[in-house]
């Protein structure tokens, strides 16, 4: 089979097809998705018709890919018409020429542009079953949406009273500061340090609640500029600190920016704190290429870990190392691994106790 020829000219992902036919796209009676000449095939534009006939909504459906939307099922693309779908929308790319259920619309350079792509071509189990999943996600993000929102509720509740009673520590503190024995003292100053612990953890928790549920916006980021300024930031934190860091230049991915510096500053963070023992700390950040994808990672020479409990790395509240020798609450990785996936990456970590470790992620999904 000949080589697909996509359109080489240069262009946002998902920029949709012009203004000037919006409505054209929108109103014509036939179930209609205009989809980019992309891998994915992403869908870029949908008919009223196809959004009603799929009882789905527009923001839902531009920007994912076409078979991100309509899967295959378990029991085989055979079964299901993905394979001869996907043949199909192969084909047109391939011979820049139409069929029954597909047209090609041609960019400037002679390659497809955009498919237009009639729903009729689909097969009614994958309709069925895009349907079924698609209530299921709703169901979900509403189930969601009503925990994030005890969390956010209980977490501003609770540290309103933590900060109160910090305050009030502090005040008993200064008033009495001349009639305080040692052992209050001590007492206070506990009680202080537990207030500020806990108001740490509801800190993680609400940023883990962030990382899940906050909008989405990808775009090409530079993470060089990003490490480098988590960097500093880490170096402010521990002015006492003494640590060669190295970052390699043209770091790039397809990300929020946002949640991407989330997930770095909490990596170096944990770098940083590891190497606390280390009279020649260095942390370094970078990247390499592996089968085809960009695999990023945070290296330090720290402490390390035992591989055997790397399983529960990324869980909430775990923690591989005494409190007593390093501080955290235990939700730093976890918020990692929610960003990571939900740009479709992969994050794991190697190691050896003594001799520091490496964090690797991914984020899929660049345009190409």
């Amino acid at each position: 089979m000949a080589t697909p020829l996509r359109s080489k000219e240069k262009r946002p992902r998902h920029e949709g097809p012009s203004a000037d036919f919006e409505l054209l796209w929108r109103h014509v009676p036939s179930p209609l998705l205009v989809l980019d000449a992309d891998p994915e095939f992403t869908i870029v534009e949908a008919s009223d018709a196809y959004l009603r006939l799929a009882r789905e909504t527009r923001e839902r459906i531009i920007g994912r890919g076409f078979f991100e939307a309509f899967p295959e099922s378990e029991n085989g693309p055979g079964k299901t018409g993905v394979a001869s779908s996907r043949a199909a929308l192969e084909r047109v790319l391939s011979t820049r020429m139409g069929d029954g259920f597909n047209s090609a619309i041609p960019g400037e350079d002679g390659g497809v542009r955009y498919i237009i792509h009639r729903l009729d071509a689909l097969d009614p189990d994958m309709l069925r079953r895009a349907r079924e999943r698609d209530e299921a996600v709703r169901n979900l993000e509403r189930a969601t949406e009503e925990l994030d929102a005890f969390v956010q509720s209980t977490s501003q509740g609770l540290q309103t009273s933590l900060r109160a009673i910090d305050s009030f520590c502090r005040l008993f503190e200064k008033m009495r500061a001349t009639s305080l024995d040692e052992g209050v003292r001590k007492l206070l100053m506990r009680i202080t340090t537990q207030v500020n612990r806990m108001d740490m953890i509801i800190e993680g928790l609400l940023g883990l609640s962030r990382s899940g549920r906050s909008h989405m916006t990808r775009r090409r980021v530079d993470l060089t500029a990003i490490a480098n300024r988590v960097g500093e930031q880490c170096k402010v934190r521990s002015p006492e600190r003494e640590v060669a860091l190295r970052i390699d230049e043209g770091l790039e991915a397809w990300a929020d920016e946002g949640l991407v510096a989330m997930a770095l500053d909490h990596l170096v963070a944990n770098a940083w704190k590891f190497t606390r023992t280390r009279t020649d700390a260095n942390v370094e950040i970078g990247a390499r290429e592996v089968g085809g994808r960009t695999v990023f990672h945070v290296k330090d020479n720290g402490v390390g870990f035992d591989m055997a409990q790397a399983d529960k790395l990324f869980s909430p509240f775990v923690r591989l190392h005494a409190g007593a020798d390093f501080d955290g609450h235990g939700i730093g990785l976890a918020t990692v691994k929610r960003i990571v996936e939900r740009h479709g990456g992969d994050v794991w970590a190697e190691s050896k106790p003594g001799e520091g470790a490496t964090f690797y992620f991914t984020l899929s999904g660049a345009p190409r």
